[in-house]
């Protein structure tokens, strides 16, 4: 059978084979290769060309930018922060450093950020965008001791990181540099133009009197003042300047002080060039012996303190124009039994109510008095026999000067005292008070000793052996030496104390009182 295609003649199948023997090898190759070939082999291969499909699928499915840059983002949605220090090198400056991670993959690893100075408040504020979470804590040490940081607050806020610098020494911009994720705020010194403040009143670290106290400072410039700021507690006052020297000034103003408060004054000094300090420092509205001593001065009825100069005057009132009642030296030791305030002498107005001794209820300045070693309770001691459980009983020590009264183990009052001068010193040993007058008439002295005596209305007197006793004292004030004939000399508050909690008890409307088969407190005379 023949066809016709376009002119062209057209074998049949087998025929067109016979023609081309060639193609006839190649069939029967591979019909052999199909025969030879194991099941594994053809699983293999056509689990292969499946998982090739697939891949080239899932390769297709993947968008394929022509430009990565324009498909990650510029700035990463949100950073994270660790401050890493605060330093001052040599050259007078100072640095904050912080280290920024970026939460997700961006082309800029550290966030935007402006600066702004705030130079009413002497602060300078930089913002962080995009910072969620602060990784650390800043070191507060270093920040407490740079000479350029005052205090630094930061936290995150609507999203960004907000910090907060305030500033001390000279204020000049603060300046930010990057090197990768890491950002340095630099803080630059003053130079020998820069204004210098001197003379705090009160000064840093110090103690002022709790009343109306004023508080002043210095400046020097190098040129005129432009102008000047001041903060108490944080807030702006107002107050006075007058000029000193050229381009010299004193600024002054008034605060009433609280009782163990502590304040903080921060100034802020331009002058015409543009040149600004700022000064802060703190101190505490309290007076000097509660420095000293604390505030349980006052547990045993007052404190002792020294006479520190000569012919100090001792005053009816708290005013230097007040009547004088007399003078103490440098010999002399008051009890301070209270303290207050009153007329403004050198800047400050604390006097001191002493007992006596000589001028019980008088006032000294308290510039003249010095706190000294408290008089303290022995840490150990005997109770004495016959003192029974919530009895008092009293110890004397004669070495130290010490009168302690005691409930049976607790002591609960402390005292300096006088004893027996040399020759006829106080006696030592257990004894009982026997008798007990509100005040009381002594008169003697041995034939042979340099001195007598007879002196009327000893206030609060306390017979314990035989003639010896314990009794207030009005004609010196020489408390902790020896200074009797033998007897115990106390202050008047004090000796009324320990008259008030012994035994036997004076009844009412009498002014003596004996005790009855050593029924009286138990005195301890030792050394």
């Amino acid at each position: 059978m023949h066809f016709k295609l376009n002119g062209l003649r057209r074998n049949t199948h087998k025929e067109y084979l016979m023609a081309h023997p060639h193609i006839i090898k190649v069939r029967d190759g591979i019909m052999r290769l199909k025969h030879r070939t194991s099941w594994k082999i053809k699983i293999g291969a056509a689990a292969t060309g499946i998982t090739l499909s697939l891949g080239a699928v899932w390769w297709l499915s993947l968008p394929m930018p022509q430009n990565y840059e324009t498909e990650v983002p510029v700035m990463a949605r949100s950073y994270s922060v660790t401050p890493v220090s605060c330093d001052c090198p040599d050259n007078g400056g100072c640095r904050i450093q912080l280290k920024f991670y970026a939460m997700e993959p961006a082309q800029k690893t550290m966030p935007e950020y402006t600066v702004q100075e705030v130079s009413s408040l002497a602060k300078t504020v930089i913002t962080f965008a995009r910072v969620s979470k602060i990784n650390r804590e800043f070191d507060y040490s270093q920040i407490t001791n740079s000479p350029l940081i005052d205090s630094v607050e930061y936290g995150v806020k609507d999203g960004n990181l907000v910090l907060e610098i305030y500033r001390k020494g000279a204020y000049l911009p603060a300046k930010v540099s990057v090197e990768q994720t890491l950002a340095t705020i630099a803080l630059s010194p003053a130079n020998e133009n820069y204004p210098l403040t001197s003379n705090q009143t009160p000064a840093d670290n110090s103690a002022a009197f709790p009343a109306l106290h004023p508080i002043s400072f210095d400046a020097l410039l190098k040129s005129p003042l432009k102008n000047a700021a001041v903060f108490f507690q944080g807030s702006p006052v107002e107050f006075e300047t007058s000029t000193t020297t050229d381009n010299g000034y004193h600024f002054s103003f008034e605060k009433t002080l609280e009782i163990d408060k502590e304040y903080t004054v921060k100034t802020i000094i331009a002058d015409s060039m543009g040149r600004t300090i700022v000064s802060s420092w703190t101190f505490l509205a309290q007076i000097p012996s509660a420095v000293a001593l604390g505030k349980d001065r006052f547990k045993y009825l007052g404190w002792w303190g020294e006479i520190n100069s000569n012919s100090v005057a001792v005053r009816k009132g708290v005013a230097a124009n007040s009547d004088k009642l007399g003078t103490l030296s440098s010999a002399n030791r008051v009890k301070v039994i209270k303290e207050v305030y009153g007329e403004w002498v050198d800047g400050k107005n604390l006097w001191y109510q002493i007992d006596g001794g000589m001028y019980a209820d008088a006032y000294i300045f308290s510039d003249y008095v010095t706190p000294m070693e408290q008089p303290q309770p022995p840490k150990t001691f005997i109770i004495p026999e016959g003192v029974a459980l919530g009895q008092n009983w009293i110890d004397v020590d004669l070495t130290k000067k010490v009168l302690t009264l005691f409930n049976f183990d607790k002591p609960v009052f402390a005292t300096y005292i006088s004893s027996g001068r040399d020759g006829n010193e106080t006696e030592t040993g257990t004894f009982h008070v026997w008798y007990k007058l509100k005040k009381a008439e002594m008169k003697g002295g041995p034939p042979l000793h340099s001195y007598r005596y007879h002196l009327k209305n000893i206030p609060w007197t306390m017979y314990y052996n035989n003639d010896y006793a314990m009794h207030g004292t009005y004609w010196h004030d020489k408390f902790g030496s020896p200074q009797s004939a033998g007897c115990t000399n106390l202050t008047r508050g004090d000796a009324k104390y320990v008259f008030d909690n012994t035994l036997p008890v004076i009844p009412d409307g009498k002014d003596s009182v004996f005790a009855r088969d050593n029924s009286g407190t138990v005195v301890f005379n030792h050394k």
